[in-house]
C-alpha cells in the first residue's frame, strides 16, 4: 500500500512518501480502502511535535477520512464489503465518559491514521455514511463533527433560542455554524475577513463580527445583540483570548473550549474569577467526541443535506502542499486529500 509517514517531527517538510506491503484485518477489524482524507490542525501540531509523544516516524498521519471496505477480519458482523465508512478519531470511544486510556488509539497520533490507500479499523468504531452524504463531508467529519456536537450540544445544549458563537473560520467554526442552524439555534462569528464574513452570512450567521475593525469584538457583539451575548460558546481561540470570550458571553452561558488558535495549550487564561463568578458560566474543556456524537452529528447532516466548506482539494502525490496551505491559514473552512 501507499502512505506518508510524519518523519522526524521537523514540521510539514518533514513529510516522506513510504510503500509498505499489503494491510490485512485482524479478528474484529476491517480493512477500508480510502478516498478521501481531511486535515486539522491538530495535524499540523503533530508533524511540529506539539501533539502526542514519543510517536515513531512511520506514523502515518490525519485522523479525518472516509473509505470503503475491502475486507473483514475474523468474527466482524454488522457491516459489509463495499459500504462507505468513518470512524472516530479515538477509535474506543463508542459512547459514555471521556477516558485518557483513549489517547492510547487515536488515529494519526497513536495509531497509523487516514493518510494512506489502506487503512485497518476496529469495526465496532465503524459508522456507515448515508448515501445523501458526499464523500468529501464525509472525509472531513470525524474530527470536527464529534467536537463540535461534544461542546455544542451534548455540553452546550444549543438549540431554539440559543445563541451561539464561534470564532475564526475554520473547519470546527463553519461546521458549529451549519450544525446550530438546522438545529435552529442563532449563530455569531468572528473573523479578520469581510470576504469571508459575507460567506458565513450566506451559510446563515446571523451576527457578523470582524476583529480586525473592532479589536474589542466582544463589546461588538453585545452591541449587534442588545447587550444579550452568546449562550454557548464552541472556543477555538483559547486561554490567552479568554478575556474576551467571557465578555461576549450571557449570564449561565456555556464555554467549551477545545482550541487554542490565539496562543498555546500551554497558556495560560486571561479572564477573572471573577467575570466568570459574575456571570455563573461553565467551562469544560473538549478533547473531541464519542462515536455515539459522531454518528449524531452524521444523522443532522445527512437530513438537512448539509455539505462541509470545503476551501481546497489536493492529490495524494500533493500532501506537502495541502499541509502548507493549512498552515498559511489563508483557508475557509476544511482542507481535502483525494486518495482514490
Amino acid at each position: 500500500m501507499r502512505c506518508w509517514e510524519i518523519g522526524p517531527r521537523a514540521g510539514i517538510d518533514g513529510l516522506r512518501r513510504a510503500e509498505r506491503p499489503e494491510l490485512l484485518p485482524g479478528p474484529g477489524e476491517v480493512l477500508v480502502e480510502v478516498i478521501a482524507a481531511g486535515l486539522n490542525y491538530r495535524d499540523l501540531m503533530v508533524l511540529r511535535g506539539d501533539y502526542g509523544g514519543g510517536l515513531p516516524e512511520s506514523r502515518v498521519p490525519l485522523s479525518d477520512g472516509v473509505g470503503t471496505i475491502a475486507a473483514l477480519g475474523d468474527g466482524v458482523s454488522g457491516v459489509a464489503v463495499g459500504q462507505r465508512v468513518i470512524a472516530p478519531h479515538f477509535t474506543q470511544w463508542r459512547e459514555g465518559a471521556f477516558g485518557l486510556a483513549l489517547f492510547g488509539n487515536d488515529l494519526g497520533v497513536t495509531a497509523d491514521g487516514w493518510l494512506a490507500s489502506h487503512i485497518v479499523l476496529p469495526a465496532e468504531a465503524l459508522i456507515v455514511v448515508p448515501d445523501r452524504v458526499s464523500d468529501a463531508t464525509a472525509a472531513t467529519l470525524a474530527v470536527v463533527g464529534g467536537t463540535v456536537w461534544h461542546a455544542m450540544v451534548a455540553f452546550g445544549e444549543a438549540g431554539s433560542g440559543k445563541l451561539v458563537l464561534a470564532q475564526g473560520t475554520g473547519g470546527v467554526s463553519l461546521f458549529a455554524l451549519q450544525l446550530a442552524k438546522a438545529l435552529g439555534a442563532q449563530f455569531a462569528i468572528t473573523s479578520s475577513s469581510p470576504d469571508k464574513l459575507a460567506r458565513c452570512r450566506e451559510l446563515g450567521a446571523d451576527y457578523t463580527i470582524d476583529y480586525r475593525a473592532r479589536a474589542d469584538w466582544a463589546a461588538a457583539l453585545l452591541e449587534q445583540t442588545s447587550g444579550r451575548g452568546a449562550d454557548v460558546v464552541v472556543d477555538t481561540l483559547g486561554f490567552p483570548a479568554l478575556g474576551e470570550t467571557v465578555a461576549a458571553c450571557a449570564v449561565e452561558a456555556r464555554i467549551g473550549t477545545l482550541g487554542a488558535l490565539s496562543g498555546s495549550p500551554a497558556a495560560h487564561g486571561s479572564a477573572s474569577q471573577g467575570a466568570i463568578i459574575g456571570k455563573n458560566l461553565t467551562i469544560k474543556g473538549i478533547a473531541s467526541g464519542s462515536r455515539a456524537m459522531l454518528a449524531a452529528a452524521l444523522e443532522v447532516i445527512a437530513e438537512h443535506d448539509i455539505e462541509m466548506v470545503i476551501d481546497r482539494r489536493f492529490a495524494f502525490a500533493d500532501a506537502l502542499a495541502a499541509f502548507h496551505h493549512l498552515e498559511s491559514g489563508a483557508h475557509m473552512g476544511k482542507v481535502l486529500i483525494e486518495i482514490s
